[in-house]
């Protein structure tokens, strides 16, 4: 399995933007031959306090997104905005070589006037089970409880982390590794730049890998 983590530049309310770097991200990690490519949080509109405005592209993005997985023939995870009744959801999918929707997870760990997620889905692939957290998903004690019991083999984390000290320091990733400790599988964060940034943990939370900024981080492993 070859995974290709991508911090990718996203501009608040800049959608057409945000698409040109999606793809010119998408064609750069396509040189690496992935089986699977990762997006971080709500990357192709991010998001300003409260302007759920993005959530009116949720089906113009996953129709684009789709298209592009469909057309390399690539596993793709981002985040999004997703509409539903009077109040939006920070969610996550994860499309199949094919362009269909395999996962969807609508994150938890969120403030008032978003609707929140209460449970963790998982997803067959060739590769095993995949599931996905969004961003403070990771710190949720109920998340870690739900993540242990669906016993995925690997996890996506798509953030969007801007700590105020500027790029994340040993102290926040010792503190990734702890919460991956908990879920106790191997586990695939990408953060929006900036700051940047992409890790992978093992399951017993031991960082395997690690870019700085907005640089791609690729990961291959043999399974079996």
């Amino acid at each position: 399995m070859k995974v290709a983590l991508i911090p990718m530049r996203v501009e608040a309310g800049n959608f057409e933007a945000n698409w040109r770097e999606f793809q010119r991200r998408f064609n750069e990690a396509l040189t690496h031959e992935p089986d699977l490519i990762a997006f971080p949080e709500y990357c192709l509109t991010g998001f300003e306090e409260w302007d759920f405005s993005g959530a009116e592209l949720y089906g113009e993005i996953v129709e684009r997104v789709s298209g592009l997985a469909r057309e390399a023939g690539v596993y793709v995870v981002f985040g999004l905005l997703e509409p539903y009744k009077n109040c939006v959801y920070n969610s996550a999918l994860l499309i199949g070589r094919n362009g269909e929707v395999l996962l969807k997870h609508r994150k938890f760990q969120e403030p008032m006037k978003f609707c929140t997620g209460n449970t963790v889905r998982t997803a067959r692939t060739e590769f095993g089970k995949a599931a996905i957290i969004i961003c403070g998903d990771l710190y949720n004690k109920r998340i870690a409880k739900w993540v242990r019991k669906k016993r995925p083999d690997f996890i996506f984390v798509p953030m969007e982390y801007s700590p105020d000290y500027g790029e994340p320091n040993e102290e926040d990733v010792g503190a990734m590794a702890e919460r991956v400790r908990l879920f106790g599988a191997k586990t695939f964060v990408v953060n929006s730049y900036p700051p940047g940034g992409a890790w992978i943990f093992d399951g017993n939370g031991t960082p395997l890998a690690e870019s700085r900024g907005d640089k791609i981080l690729v990961w291959e492993e043999k399974l079996g």
